[in-house]
C-alpha cells in the first residue's frame, strides 16, 4: 500500500512540473521610475517654483508645517506663499506628488527669502590660533551700502550665515566663531558701525592651514576667499581643500599660492592691508604684530617682522 501511494506521487509530479518552468515578471511593464525635480525657485520672494521631469500630481503641500492648496496635475508648478519672505529668511517647504501609477513621493526643500541689496564684503581679519581669552574671529569689512542678509561665510567644514543688517561703507562685521560673545554692535570713533555676530560652530577654525569662503549666498556666488597654510603650497590641504581650491582659482577669486601662515600665533593675526586691497592673492593680506591686531577697528599696517 505505502509503495502504491509512493508512485503515485511521484507521477502527479511529474505531471505538474513541466522540464522548463516559465517566470513570468507581473512588473515589467510598469513605470517604477520616480519623479525628479529639475528646478526650484522663489519669485519675489513670494511665489515658490517648481519643476519634475514628468507630469505629477501634487496632493500635498506644506509651507514650515502650514498646509495650503495643492496645485494638482501639472509638470511644472507655482505656489503663492501665505506671505513675502524677509532677505534671507529661510524657510522649509515639503510636498507629496503622485504619478498615474499610483507611487507617492515626498520631497522636503529649504528656500530662502532673496536678498536684492547684496553689497562688497571683504575678509578683513582673521584669528585662526585662538584661546578661551582670545577666540577665533572672523571680521568683515563693508565696501559699499548694502544688506548683509543671507550671506555666508564657511571654513571648509561648516558655515555661519549672516542676519539682515543695514550696511554702510566701512562698516565692520566681527564673527565670533566658536566661542560666544556677548558684545553688541557699537559706534566707532570714526562714525562707522561694528556689528558683533555670534557663529556657533561646533569647532574652532582649522588652525595654519586652511581656507575662508565668503559667499553672497547659501549656495551661491562667491563674494571673497582667503586660503592659508604652513606646510606650503604643494602640501596644502587634503583631497576636498584642494579640490576647494581649484574651484576658487576657477572662478577667479585667488591666483597663486596660498598665504603663508607659519609665523601665525594666538597674539598674531592674518589682516588684509589698509583699505580693502583686493588682489585675490596672498599678497593682500601680512601678519600682525603680537597682540596688535585691530579686531572690530579699521586696519592699520603693524606688520609682525621676525
Amino acid at each position: 500500500m505505502k509503495k502504491t501511494l509512493l508512485l503515485l506521487l511521484a507521477s502527479l509530479f511529474l505531471v505538474s512540473c513541466p522540464e522548463e518552468a516559465e517566470i513570468m515578471d507581473l512588473f515589467h511593464s510598469a513605470d517604477m521610475t520616480l519623479p525628479v525635480v529639475l528646478d526650484y525657485s522663489l519669485k519675489d520672494n513670494r511665489i515658490f517654483i517648481i519643476e519634475f521631469s514628468e507630469t505629477v500630481d501634487m496632493t500635498e503641500i506644506l509651507f514650515s508645517g502650514e498646509a495650503l492648496d495643492p496645485p494638482g496635475l501639472g509638470k511644472s508648478f507655482s505656489v503663492p506663499l501665505p506671505y513675502t519672505l524677509e532677505p534671507g529668511e529661510e524657510k522649509r517647504i515639503s510636498f507629496t506628488v503622485e504619478k498615474d501609477n499610483g507611487s507617492l513621493t515626498r520631497v522636503s526643500l529649504r528656500v530662502m527669502g532673496k536678498n536684492p541689496d547684496i553689497p562688497k564684503v571683504l575678509i578683513n581679519e582673521v584669528s585662526i590660533k585662538g584661546t578661551s581669552a582670545s577666540p577665533d574671529r572672523i571680521e568683515l569689512l563693508v565696501m559699499e551700502k548694502g544688506n548683509a542678509a543671507g550671506m555666508r561665510i564657511e571654513d571648509g567644514n561648516w558655515g555661519f550665515t549672516l542676519p539682515s543688517l543695514g550696511l554702510n561703507k566701512d562698516d565692520l562685521i566681527l564673527i565670533y566663531w566658536d566661542k560666544p560673545t556677548a558684545r553688541s554692535h557699537y559706534l566707532r570713533s570714526d562714525g562707522k558701525m561694528t556689528y558683533v555676530l555670534n557663529a556657533y560652530a561646533p569647532s574652532t577654525l582649522s588652525g595654519t592651514e586652511g581656507l575662508l569662503i565668503l559667499k553672497k549666498e547659501k549656495d551661491g556666488e562667491t563674494a571673497d576667499a582667503l586660503l592659508y597654510s604652513d606646510k606650503g603650497e604643494a602640501a596644502f590641504g587634503g583631497e576636498e581643500k584642494k579640490r576647494q581650491r581649484d574651484g576658487l582659482i576657477a572662478l577667479g577669486q585667488w591666483e597663486g599660492e596660498v598665504f603663508d601662515s607659519s609665523l601665525v600665533t594666538s597674539s598674531r593675526v592674518i589682516a588684509r592691508l589698509p583699505g580693502g586691497v583686493d588682489s585675490d592673492t596672498s599678497e593682500d593680506f601680512f601678519i600682525t604684530q603680537a597682540r596688535k591686531s585691530s579686531f572690530g577697528e579699521l586696519n592699520s599696517y603693524l606688520p609682525y617682522n621676525e
